[in-house]
């Protein structure tokens, strides 16, 4: 059985939709937050582009981004977007 990994994206996304520091953090200064993170270029694009209101549901920030919904939640569950600030 072969196990796909969760996206850096997921888990980064995952983490901000929970911890408001860390989303203020990730809206203000995305560059600096996505520094060393396996994120494609579109993907920088899209995450520099979020705005507050993409994180009124986890369903609106998978749409702003891009990705699906069970992608969303899988990071969110993902034990590193539940211990570890950005």
């Amino acid at each position: 059985m072969h196990e796909t990994r969760t996206s850096d994206l997921a888990i980064l996304l995952g983490h901000a939709l929970q911890c408001e520091a860390c989303r203020e953090r990730l809206l203000t200064a995305p560059d600096r937050v996505l520094v060393g993170r396996k994120i494609s270029a579109e993907q920088r694009s899209q995450v520099a582009a979020l705005r507050n209101e993409d994180f009124e549901s986890a369903a609106a920030l998978a749409a702003a981004v891009g990705l699906s919904l069970p992608e969303l939640v899988e990071g969110q569950n993902h034990p590193r977007a539940r211990l570890r600030h950005l």
